[in-house]
Parts: structure tokens; C-alpha cells; sequence
């Protein structure tokens, strides 16, 4: 397996080209890039750059593996309202173009919400609605990622919808696609279930993992941690990944980043890492 980090692990003034060289410096394989409405990777940032960023990661060894975005919280993909879903759709399929010009393998999608736990004046949607409703989006973006050969990660979220990974498998595969998938989340499942038996139940649907981890007496968004601190049984979850057969990224996913040293955080993050891929299971 490799390793792998996510851009929100740094400073948010952080340029591109420092991230991929800080990840090469502490020994990762790749970074998850995750575009914005605005700031150092806008959504509408231009292709030389991009080309420019790709390049520069080659030079370093750096493999772009995945985009993410954190706007699916704000543009919901199961929302009632269709403006609202028309333009989580159009920011999919920007990500998508960004993924195909990085040669990223995937794009992580929250695939829609009940609601969101930690904001109080998010909206509230039925959850037959939610679901139905995230179905339809998700189906118009799995043409445009079948065109451009991208696979559509869907992830595990704090969502409220899709609370057992047999309806998440179920859901997934009504797609009937090769490129909708599942970008799986160690730590998020923890509060209610066992990550390795949601490994073992999607199993071949597992594109990408991200990996962190959760402390259960603390309980709430303030529990996660960096891989090894908290409740996540790791020995059982790489057994997991290795009994499917998975052999690709493990991509590290912090947020916030530790206050007063970058270098801290990635030295922790990819030590811990080598420890988990090399475990006895």
C-alpha cells in the first residue's frame, strides 16, 4: 500500500507545489488536492496551472491521487431544492475535468445529507427524499465520469443517510458502473459500527481509503485523531483491506492541521502510517 496525504493536513495560506514538496520531504507517495470556491486552488483556476502542478508533482514523485472538495457540506447533493443540486452537480463535473487534467484516479463525493451534525441551521431533508434525491444527482455525474474515465468515490460520512454499509453497498451497486465506487472512511463509521466489517462487506467497491482515527469517549467532531490514538483496531482493519485485495493509497485526512509545525504533523502522520501498513494481521 502507499501512502498518501490530504491537502487540509496544512496551512490553508499553503501553495500547491509547497504541499507536494513537504509530502515528498516526509516520505509520502501522493496528496489528495482539494479545489475550493476560492483561495490557492479556486475551481476555476486555469489548465496551464494545473499542467504546471502535474509536472512538479512528477518532478517529485508525488502522485496527485484523488481530488476532494469540502463544498458538497455546502451544496447539497441530496437537497429538496434543484438549484441547490444543479450546482453541487456542476462543481462534480469541474472536479472531474481538474481530476482528468492532474491524471488524479478519483474524486471523493459526500453523496448528500439528512443533515449536518455540527451546523444547527443546516436543513433538514427526509430521508427517502435524501436518498432518492441523491441517487438522481450522482446518476448524471456518473455519465460524465464514465466519458472521462474517473471514478466517483463516494464516501462514509457524518451524514445521516446511508447508515449501514449493506444499504450503502446496495446503493452503490444500483448503478450498475465501474466507476462509482466507494471512498471509505476508517475513523467516521466508528461512532456506530466497526470500519473493518464495512471493509469486508463493500469489499471490491473500496476505491480509496482515507485514513484516521477516533477517540469514543470523546464522542463528538473533537474525537478524531491521527491514526494509532484512538479506537480504530487497526490490526482488524488491515486484515480487512488485505483479504479484498486492496493495495492502493492510504491517504491520511487531518483537519485542522497542528497549530505551530507542519513538519510535526507529517513526521507523526507518516510514521504512524509505516507502522500501520507493516502491522502483523
Amino acid at each position: 500500500m502507499k501512502k498518501g496525504v490530504n491537502q487540509w493536513a496544512f496551512p490553508s495560506n499553503f501553495s500547491i507545489p509547497d504541499i507536494i514538496q513537504l509530502a515528498a520531504k516526509h516520505r509520502f507517495d501522493g496528496v489528495e488536492l482539494c479545489p475550493d470556491e476560492e483561495g490557492n486552488f479556486p475551481l476555476n483556476i486555469e489548465q496551464q496551472k494545473l499542467m504546471e502542478w502535474k509536472s512538479y508533482s512528477i518532478d517529485e514523485n508525488i502522485e496527485i491521487r484523488c481530488i476532494a472538495s469540502g463544498l458538497y457540506w455546502k451544496y447539497n447533493l441530496a437537497s429538496p431544492n434543484t438549484e441547490v443540486r444543479k450546482k453541487a452537480i456542476d462543481i462534480a463535473k469541474r472536479l472531474i475535468e481538474i481530476a482528468s487534467i492532474l491524471e488524479a484516479k478519483s474524486i471523493l463525493l459526500i453523496p448528500g445529507y439528512v443533515n449536518v451534525p455540527w451546523d444547527p441551521s443546516s436543513e433538514v431533508v427526509p430521508y427517502e427524499e435524501a436518498y432518492e434525491n441523491s441517487r438522481q444527482s450522482i446518476s448524471e455525474i456518473a455519465k460524465f465520469a464514465t466519458d472521462a474515465k474517473i471514478t466517483l468515490g463516494l464516501e462514509n460520512v457524518w451524514n445521516k443517510l446511508f447508515l449501514s454499509p449493506i444499504e450503502f453497498r446496495s446503493f452503490i451497486d444500483s448503478f450498475n458502473s465501474q466507476w462509482v465506487r466507494v471512498h471509505f472512511d476508517t475513523a467516521n463509521v466508528l461512532i456506530s459500527g466497526y470500519p473493518e466489517q464495512w471493509i469486508e462487506i463493500l469489499g471490491k467497491r473500496i476505491v480509496t481509503i482515507h485514513i484516521k482515527d477516533f477517540k469514543l469517549l470523546v464522542g463528538n467532531i473533537n474525537g478524531f485523531c491521527l491514526p494509532l490514538e484512538g479506537d480504530v483496531n487497526f490490526p482488524a482493519v488491515m486484515g480487512s483491506l488485505k483479504s479484498i485485495g486492496y493495495d492502493d493509497f492510504l491517504i491520511a485526512e487531518m483537519i485542522p492541521p497542528y497549530h505551530y509545525s507542519v513538519d510535526a504533523l507529517l513526521a507523526n502522520l507518516s510514521y504512524n502510517l509505516d507502522c500501520i501498513i507493516n502491522m502483523r494481521v
